[in-house]
C-alpha cells in the first residue's frame, strides 16, 4: 500500500504549475496537464495498492486521460513521490531521516539498518570531530570511536561545541563521550587516548566501517593515515580547512578510488638548502586561521558523503574529488583527483 509522500508540494505557477519541493521539483507547464496530476496526486493521499495504480486511478478519479494518469505514475515514480505509510511513524527517533532517504530514492528501512550496524572512527576531537561525531550519534550509527589525546582549552569552545567552560583541563575524548550519550543513549561509543607521532600508533586504533580524519597534527599525519589505510585496506575521508576554505575529501576507498598520494605536486625545480631553510623557518609554527562556521560547513557537508557511503544509496560527492566551500564569497570549487596508475602507494593495488 502507498500514498502520495508528506513532502510533496505542489502549487500553481505561470500557466501551469509546480509539483513538488526540493531538487525533485518539476515544472508542468500546460494547465490542464497541471490540474489532472493534482487531481491524480489529491487522490492518491490515501493509501492505495501499489499492484493497481493505473486500474485504480482509472475507475475513481474522474475527467482524466489515460494520457494524463501514465505521465502522472511515471512522474511519482521518478520523482520518489510514492511511499508506504508503515515507512513513516512520526513517533520513531528517524522519521525525518527515513524520509530524506526516501526522497533520494533509497530503500529508507535498509539504509536505516546498515547505519545502526555501521562502526565509524573520527581521529580527531576538535571542532570538526565535534560536529560530525554529534551528526552521526544522533542519526543512529551503531559504534563511533574518537581517539584524542588533547585535553580541553578555554580556545576550543568557539568552534568545539559540546564543551563549556567547566570542561577545561579535562580530556577531550571524556567530555566528547558523555556529550555524545546525552543525545543517544543508545550509542556505543569507544574512546582511545592516543597521540599519533608515527605511523605505526595507527596499529592501535579498531579497523571500522570508516576513519574519519579530522585532527591536523602532525603535518605527516594524513600520509600516515593514506599508507596505512591502503595496507589495511580502510576507507577513510580527510575534513578540514585552510583558513577560510571548509574542505572535504577526497572520500578514499583502497582498490576503487585515487589515494591521497595520487594528487601529490612535485615542483619543477630543486630546492636548495636555503631555500629549504627559510621555507621551514616561514612554516615551523603554523596555526590556522579557523572559524566556527568554516568547521560547521565541512563536518555538515562531509556527513552527507558518510551517511552515504554507511547506508549505500547516492552518490558521494566527494568521491575521487577534493570539495572546497568558501566562506567569503558564494564559490564552491572542486579538485578532481583520478586515480594514478604509477603512484607509489595504491598504483600497485589489485584492481
Amino acid at each position: 500500500m502507498v500514498k502520495i509522500a508528506r513532502y510533496i508540494q505542489a502549487g500553481r505557477f505561470e500557466s501551469g504549475g509546480i509539483f513538488g519541493v526540493g531538487s525533485n521539483q518539476v515544472l508542468i507547464p500546460q494547465k490542464k496537464r497541471f490540474e489532472s496530476l493534482v487531481k491524480i496526486a489529491s487522490f492518491l493521499k490515501r493509501e492505495t495498492d501499489s499492484d493497481n495504480l493505473y486500474e485504480y486511478i482509472k475507475n475513481n478519479v474522474s475527467g482524466v486521460s489515460e494520457d494524463d494518469i501514465n505521465f502522472s505514475l511515471s512522474l511519482f515514480r521518478e520523482k520518489n513521490s510514492l511511499m508506504s505509510s508503515s515507512y513513516f511513524n512520526s513517533d520513531d527517533r528517524y522519521s525525518r531521516n527515513v524520509f530524506y532517504y526516501h526522497y533520494l530514492g533509497a530503500n529508507s528501512k535498509e539504509v536505516q539498518e546498515k547505519i545502526s550496524k555501521s562502526k565509524v572512527t573520527i581521529i580527531g576531537c576538535g571542532g570538526i570531530g565535534n560536529h560530525i561525531s554529534y551528526l552521526l550519534a544522533t542519526s543512529g550509527v551503531g559504534t563511533i570511536s574518537i581517539v584524542d589525546s588533547d585535553i580541553i582549552e578555554i580556545s576550543n569552545l568557539t568552534r568545539q561545541v559540546l564543551f563549556s567552560e567547566k570542561d577545561v583541563n579535562f580530556l577531550k575524548i571524556d567530555i566528547l563521550e558523555r556529550e555524545l550519550l546525552k543525545r543517544n543513549s543508545e550509542l556505543n561509543v569507544k574512546k582511545v587516548n592516543l597521540e599519533i607521532k608515527h605511523k605505526d600508533d595507527l596499529s592501535k586504533i579498531e579497523k571500522s566501517d570508516l576513519f574519519i580524519v579530522s585532527a591536523d597534527t602532525p603535518f605527516e599525519l594524513i600520509n600516515w593515515v593514506n599508507d596505512y589505510c591502503f595496507e589495511k585496506k580502510q576507507p577513510y575521508l580527510n575534513v578540514g580547512y585552510i583558513n577560510d576554505l571548509s574542505v572535504i575529501g577526497h572520500f578514499v576507498i583502497p582498490g576503487e578510488t585515487a589515494c591521497f598520494s595520487c594528487s601529490k605536486v612535485v615542483p619543477d625545480y630543486a630546492c636548495d638548502d636555503e631555500l629549504q631553510d627559510n621555507l621551514a623557518t616561514i612554516n615551523s609554527d603554523f596555526k590556522a586561521a579557523t572559524f566556527p562556521s568554516v568547521n560547521g560547513v565541512a563536518a555538515s557537508y562531509a556527513f552527507g558523503d558518510v551517511m552515504k557511503f554507511l547506508g549505500g544509496y547516492g552518490e558521494i560527492l566527494s568521491k575521487n574529488r577534493r570539495i572546497g566551500i568558501h566562506s567569503r564569497k558564494i564559490k564552491i570549487e572542486t579538485q578532481e583527483i583520478p586515480k594514478n596508475e604509477r603512484c607509489n602507494i595504491c598504483g600497485l593495488q589489485p584492481k
